[in-house]
């Protein structure tokens, strides 16, 4: 199966599923190593990135991803969602999940241990490719949240796979949950260096994709198909250009300023805001990856 065939096939397992959010935030395009922590702060849960795997939340999704950095090939894709009960959830994947007119989702035998649900899964359906075999775990807290994994991979690593996620999981605990804003200290100069800020566009003839990269010594670089960088400008930003970048600010909202080396253009301040793992300028989605112009 596909990446964006999993993703929805999570997102029918876990009903309302929220990205995991660290203390030090997951960042978009961002990896994490073998052995760095994550902890979700609104679900209280925290884990351990396994070794052989490295963790990374890939631009333009919200579906935190676990993948092998060894032979042994295979992906774990994680979720949170509120309170459940284990028995309900276990109920909820044996009906199986109509994903569209061809592929439906079914768990096979779930069990519970504990406080984990542990389920072979199976979809059902045309152009599934019967070379990759699933596996999904949950663990509830009792009167409390949930996470939950799905595991992806070729036949040969299933097992090899599916005990990491088991143990990912097992080896996860339950913590204070943490209801105060997760952004409240959030650096967005450190968030930003080295990344690339996306924005897209459509029209009859189709979609187009504007690029500012932002790197460690200050130095920035955008090509624009749209008007503006951001919302209010208007249309002398068009096409490349490069110059200067800072941002101002910790916290939830900050104001970026980019002054170009083409001294003809005048310097753009715009304010920025996270929600949600989520950043805008005045209403409009940006997408934030890894640049690979930066050095």
């Amino acid at each position: 199966m596909s990446r964006v065939v999993l993703a929805v096939i999570f997102l029918m397992l876990a009903s309302s599923p929220h990205v995991l959010a660290q203390k030090n935030r997951i960042q978009p395009g961002k990896r994490y190593a073998a052995g760095e922590s994550i902890y979700a702060p609104l679900y209280g849960f925290a884990a351990t990135i396994p070794e052989g795997w490295e963790g990374l939340l890939p631009r333009e999704s919200e579906v935190f991803l676990l993948t092998s950095t060894t032979s042994t090939y295979g992906e774990v894709y994680v979720f949170g969602r509120d309170k459940v009960d284990l028995e309900v959830l276990k109920k909820n994947w044996g009906s199986g999940f109509e994903l569209s007119e061809s592929i439906k989702l079914i768990a096979i035998d779930a069990t519970i241990e504990g406080d984990l649900l542990l389920s072979k899964v199976e979809a059902e359906g045309e152009y599934i490719n019967k070379g990759y075999q699933q596996y999904a775990v949950a663990k509830c807290k009792l009167a409390g949240p949930c996470i939950i994994s799905l595991m992806n991979a070729p036949v040969q690593y299933y097992e090899a796979v599916k005990n990491t996620t088991i143990d990912l999981m097992r080896n996860g605990t339950f913590e204070e949950r943490v209801r105060t804003s997760p952004y409240s200290d959030f650096n967005w100069s450190e968030f930003l260096t080295n990344k690339v800020l996306m924005t897209f566009t459509s029209n009859q003839t189709g979609s187009k994709e504007s690029f500012v990269h932002l790197c460690s010594d200050g130095s920035f670089y955008s090509d624009l198909k749209k008007k503006g960088i951001f919302k209010n400008q208007n249309g002398q930003y068009r096409g490349r250009n490069t110059g200067q970048w800072s941002v101002d600010g910790i916290g939830a909202q900050a104001e970026i300023t980019l002054a170009f080396d083409d001294k003809k253009l005048p310097s753009i301040k715009a304010p920025l805001l996270i929600r949600e793992d989520n950043v805008f300028s005045d209403g409009e989605r940006y997408f934030v990856g890894q640049s690979d112009r930066c050095q």
